[in-house]
């Protein structure tokens, strides 16, 4: 009796710690039927970051296109920069060359470095 009793509690306990995993699943039906329901044919979602959905959407044309929309609005928002992004600049595709190596300070002229 004591162990059914232990392994019952075992059992609820278990279940009742799972519930919040399945909560934080991502639904994308869910806000495709929202983004459908305000006019956006959207055509298919998925989950940029934790607080943006990304979407497929037809438009006028035919052509589709992808758009980013706030999970707590459905406002469109900016693509969100992803991680160890870096914006080039003219130092990093001027046009001028590198240095020659017999001009770096470590060449000594002989081949010995």
């Amino acid at each position: 009796m004591k162990t059914t009793t232990l392994g019952l509690a075992a059992l609820l306990l278990a279940g009742g710690l799972s519930v919040p995993a399945l909560a934080a699943t991502f639904d994308a039906q869910y806000y495709l039927t929202l983004l459908q329901q305000k006019g956006i044919e959207a055509t298919d979602v998925s989950q940029a970051s934790s607080n943006v959905i990304r979407a497929e959407v037809k438009l006028a044309d035919g052509s589709t296109a992808t758009r980013y929309f706030s999970t707590a609005t459905l406002a469109p928002v900016g693509a969100p920069a992803p991680a160890n992004t870096r914006v080039l600049s003219k130092l990093d595709v001027g046009g001028t060359a590198a240095a020659v190596a017999n001009q770096s300070l470590l060449y000594d002229g002989d081949g010995t470095n």
